[in-house]
């Protein structure tokens, strides 16, 4: 809204009486926050002849709060022009500009500043661009200015805070933030700030010390309970959660207690009570985009993938394209099975900002479900996904030790968030256990910790354990670097505790990938070799990769079995007297179209057999009914299918006794659910296709000796299950020795898969340190040949 002290000194003559009275009643519309009734008195006002510049500016401002952008942007650029001593349409104008043109906005802002060099919104909001341009030092001058000439502005104070904090001035910056908190006692704000700006200035006690004598002097006031709760956390202090629960009790009506008592218990691996606090949160503001966002994320690791997708659908419409809010709702979709919706999703976060590292993890992690994606394809995406991440301006240089330097231990860093109970784990600590201590010692980068079976087993095995949860990628490479590995094997890639982001700033000399969120190639440069064997990336498709393909003897995983799997039952078609049961375990994101179709037709061609799918996704009714219509269009009863939910993983692993076949989906091939299913004596029907997570199955069949299960046409896997199907004799000889024969096969030898990995991992070690004496070059024989 224009008032007089801010129009052009030059203005029309007064208007007539009614014409005026219209130009003022838009003006208290405009105040009163009803733009429709401002804009109807404004046009009218300016139809009737009044071309005052504050009528015409505030006609503007109605539009703009109407939402007719353009419109408003014409008309404030016109004022511009012909009003150059008047400040106020180019500020109105970058205001209007800022969400989405921030560089043309500041443009504006410096223009308004030379008009009215002390107008304290233009050095406020020109001082935050600096600053989210990543220039602290011009955004504290003009900041400072706007708080010199606005001491009860609290936005200046607390921008100048924040500009003071990002120029590594953490102690004034505390001090401005305390006097913004003097300023709005009630916001919690300032005070969340100070704690930052306290505890990087290494004022945590002095910080302390105050909050808590201001929680005694005002035992009801949420604000110092919230600030002392974020100080605690900062701190990893274990009273964090509590505190920040009894803020969210003092205000059971403010979001922003609850939405940070989520984020807390999210962190600690409390998903449940997360979704409860950010449902307290969402209920206060339910069009907070980046809340709703939160919320959904916490909602999918607790498989409630429905409701997470219809809270982000709800957020989309809100905010519009959201490149955060698009990426979480292709994982949410894509968990319920719809993999074409999921792909949509991830191309329009990319076209939302096709520069965004997010965006391109998001789309290259969907595509190896989509059914139409081609080995060529998804490596291309992944080329380019790795091409956006961001690296030092030159690489790291590491000096190669002297050809004559004695041998020693390798130092042999693990990166990943998933050192625990989890597929990585199941598929890779026997390995490491039975590594030659002599020659690696192996040293966690950890993600996320972990305090289950297989964690406590990773804890064991590292020599070291660092915490890398709190570091960006850059100094996550500085510190790996400083702790001197030769060798980073990345274990998560671009999943969601993954950090082979980091990769490209270069750990080690040496990187490796192996296991966790491995669907292809890296498309990383700097990802110097890849852990496979020749069932996953034959010679035909080694083109495929950007990496130097570090072939292993046998498979390129080892299995643990879990201790509580019970021994294997009998064969459940002899005791239902005829009919197979089929099944699959494997999440419903793998299960596309054409597997259903594939699995239909199977069950057409043998009607007494039934097929059982087990996957949280069937909390969601709509999810089964779906399901249940894909085949019963296929001419398949709902009777014969049975849709069953998640369980613990001891229970998971006991209803492969009532399985005689499993079939695994495609593309997306299924991992350690298939070691499992051979593990409780149940073979697999697999189809290969072309990227490395197309041909799991394959390569832990044909490791385990049952590479006649595996095929690589549609028609041949559904020929294939019919035929195995119908020999129950041959079905239940298999099944009474394939525990036997699993454990003795390379798949679960583990003294034999490290001596092998070991070779591996000194060949490429060699490579690097003495290229001159040997071709770079590795393959299953020359690695065999080492290990013995």
């Amino acid at each position: 809204m224009i008032t007089e002290a801010t129009r052009p000194a030059a203005i029309p003559p007064p208007m007539p009486g009614v014409i005026a009275d219209l130009a003022e009643q838009g003006r208290a519309h405009l105040a009163a926050n009803a733009p429709a009734s401002a804009r109807a008195a404004l046009a009218a006002a300016v139809a009737g002849g009044d071309a005052r510049a504050g009528t015409l500016l505030n006609l503007a401002l109605a539009e703009q709060e109407c939402g007719a952008h353009r419109t408003a942007r014409r008309r404030m650029h016109r004022l511009a022009l012909a009003h150059p001593e008047w400040e106020e349409p180019p500020l109105r104008l970058a205001e209007s500009l800022r969400p989405r043109r921030p560089r043309l906005a500041a443009r504006l802002y410096d223009a308004a500043l030379s008009r009215a060099p002390t107008r304290s919104e233009a050095l406020i909001a020109r001082g935050v661009l600096h600053l989210q341009a990543g220039n602290a030092s011009a955004a504290q001058l003009l900041l400072l200015r706007a708080a010199g000439l606005a001491p009860d502005h609290l936005q200046a104070w607390d921008a100048l805070g924040r500009a003071l904090l990002a120029g590594a001035a953490p102690g004034p910056a505390r001090a401005a933030f305390h006097q913004a908190a003097r300023l709005a006692p009630g916001d919690p704000g300032p005070a969340l700030h100070a704690v930052q700006a306290a505890f990087a200035a290494g004022e945590a006690a002095a910080e302390h010390d105050r909050l808590r004598a201001a929680m005694a002097a005002s035992p009801l006031d949420p604000v110092p309970v919230l600030a002392a709760a974020r100080l605690c956390e900062l701190q990893d202090a274990p009273e964090a959660i509590d505190l920040f629960e009894v803020a969210a009790a003092l205000a059971p009506q403010a979001k922003l207690p609850a939405a940070l008592l989520g984020a807390a218990l999210a962190r600690a691996a409390r998903p449940a009570e997360a979704a409860e606090a950010f449902a307290q949160a969402h209920a206060c503001d339910p069009e907070d985009a980046r809340l709703a966002n939160d919320y959904a994320a916490v909602l999918v690791r607790l498989y409630r993938h429905a409701e997470a997708r219809a809270l982000l659908q709800r957020a989309l419409a809100a905010s519009g394209p959201n490149r955060i809010v698009l990426t979480n709702l292709t994982t949410a979709t894509v968990s319920l099975g719809l993999q074409e919706e999921a792909l949509g999703h991830a191309e329009a976060a990319l076209a939302a900002d096709p520069t965004s590292p997010l965006a391109h993890r998001n789309h290259v992690n969907i595509l190896p479900y989509h059914p139409d994606t081609t080995g060529a394809a998804l490596t291309r995406a992944l080329i380019a996904c790795a091409a956006h991440l961001p690296r030092p301006p030159a690489p790291p240089d590491f000096p190669r030790p002297p050809v004559d330097a004695p041998d020693r231990p390798l130092r042999l860093g693990l990166l990943s968030g998933s050192l625990r109970t989890h597929p990585v784990g199941w598929l890779t600590i026997a390995a490491f256990e039975a590594l030659d201590p002599a020659r690696f010692h192996p040293i966690a980068l950890a993600q996320t910790s972990g305090s289950d079976a297989i964690a406590r087993r990773f804890r064991a095995v590292c020599r070291e354990w660092h915490d890398i949860s709190r570091l960006d990628d850059a100094a996550l490479a500085a510190r790996a670097r400083a702790l001197g590995l030769d060798l980073v094997i990345d274990l998560g890639g671009y999943g969601d505790s993954g950090r082979m982001t980091a990769c490209a700033y270069r750990l080690a000399p040496v990187q490796i990938k192996w296991v966790g969120m491995q669907s292809h190639t890296t498309g990383l440069a700097e990802m110097d070799w890849l852990i496979t064997d020749r069932w996953e990336t034959p010679p035909e498709l080694e083109g495929l990769y950007t990496e130097r393909l570090l072939r292993l003897p046998d498979g390129y995983v080892c299995y643990s079995p879990p201790p509580y799997a019970g021994p294997v039952a009998a064969l459940p078609a002899q005791s239902r007297g005829g009919g197979v049961t089929f099944g699959c375990f494997n999440n419903l994101a793998k299960v596309t179209p054409r597997v259903l179709a594939a699995w239909a037709e199977i069950l057409c061609r043998l009607p007494d057999a039934r097929l059982v799918l087990k996957t949280h996704a069937f909390t969601d009714p709509s999810s089964c009914a779906r399901i249940r219509d894909a085949f019963a269009a296929r001419g398949v009863a709902p009777a014969r299918l049975d849709l069953r939910t998640g369980s613990p993983h001891p229970a998971f692993i006991a209803e492969y006794h009532e399985i005689d076949i499993a079939l695994d989906p495609f593309p997306y091939s299924g991992g350690l659910t298939v070691c499992e299913a051979l593990w409780m004596g149940v073979p697999t029907v697999a189809l290969a296709g072309e990227f490395f997570a197309a041909r799991h199955a394959a390569s832990h069949l044909c490791n385990a000796g049952l590479a006649d299960w595996v095929t690589d046409h549609v028609e041949d896997y559904i020929a294939m299950a019919c035929r195995r199907a119908a020999d129950i004799e041959a079905l239940a000889a298999l099944r009474a020795g394939l525990r036997a024969r699993v454990a003795a096969s390379p798949l679960c030898d583990a003294p034999r898969f490290a001596r092998h990995l070991g070779a591996a991992l000194q060949e490429c070690w060699q490579a690097w340190a003495r290229p001159a004496l040997t071709d770079g070059q590795s393959s299953p024989a020359s690695i065999a040949a080492l290990a013995e």
